[in-house]
């Protein structure tokens, strides 16, 4: 009986919280074998992933630690490291830590903008619910580039508007003006400033890539556009979500965060 019991006290155990090893530059060649799908643009400096069955992603999103805590949380804060071009290439310049286990499935999405009310951001884009991968928690949506893996890239299937490195370039060009609208009272209108996106971009272009899910595997709060986003181990739904249904020109909306 005392063996039963002795046995159950270790099953029932709290199982403690192991945080994943930084990347180093003696596993990194290993890693970029095994996982070997690109994106073609910047989210390779923070992304490693490999083509399972030909069509599903599997594979791990980077984090770097700032030193910093947010004292809003508690946690300390990280963000994505961002390459070799500012020395900070995963494995090599710097030790890198994974923050979420990713999984991708294909898909298109119409992208819509990158700068808005709430400043820079990741870019929105916009899709059918009926696109959104199920089952799962798919969240987030990037674009690939021509010189991706991706089956699409090799076929030459990506628009030139899509084949971009950074998240400004879809945008086209950004010009400040102002807006005139109703004040909803009386007859008068108001004016105030805002940046107009005036086109020569993938405005309103559907762009070839994949939605992906992302399981944290760290606490730490997460710094991207403007915001610190508490992240604890888990589906994360909030650090990447950029898809949007459904919008509207709507001029009297106001920033969500107060920084903008």
């Amino acid at each position: 009986m005392r063996k039963i019991l002795a046995a159950l006290a270790v099953l029932l155990a709290p199982v403690p919280f192991l945080v994943p090893a930084p990347v180093t530059a003696d596993e990194s060649s290993a890693d970029d074998a095994a996982l070997a799908f690109i994106f073609g643009n910047h989210i390779d400096t923070h992304l490693q992933t490999r083509l399972v069955r030909g069509a599903v992603l599997k594979g791990s999103l980077y984090i770097i630690f700032t030193g910093e805590i947010d004292p809003a949380s508690g946690l300390p804060i990280a963000r994505h490291p961002r390459g070799a071009m500012h020395n900070e290439e995963c494995g090599f310049d710097i030790d890198c830590v994974v923050g979420w286990k990713v999984r991708g499935r294909p898909g298109v999405a119409k992208f819509v903008s990158h700068s808005g009310v709430n400043g820079h951001d990741h870019p929105v884009w916009l899709v059918n619910r009926v696109d959104i991968p199920q089952p799962g928690a798919f969240s987030h949506f990037h674009w690939i580039g021509a010189d991706s893996s991706d089956q699409r890239a090799l076929m030459g299937d990506v628009p030139a508007v899509c084949d971009v490195d950074m998240a400004g370039e879809l945008e086209g060009r950004v010009i400040a003006g102002e807006i005139e609208v109703d004040d909803e009272v009386g007859d008068d209108e108001i004016e105030f400033a805002a940046d107009i996106h005036v086109g020569d971009g993938a405005e309103d272009s559907y762009c070839p890539g994949w939605f992906l899910q992302l399981r944290a595997v760290e606490t730490f709060a997460f710094r991207h556009g403007g915001e610190v986003v508490a992240v604890r181990p888990g589906i994360d739904i909030a650090t990447h979500l950029n898809l949007l249904t459904n919008y509207a020109i709507v001029p009297t909306i106001t920033p969500t965060r107060m920084a903008h």
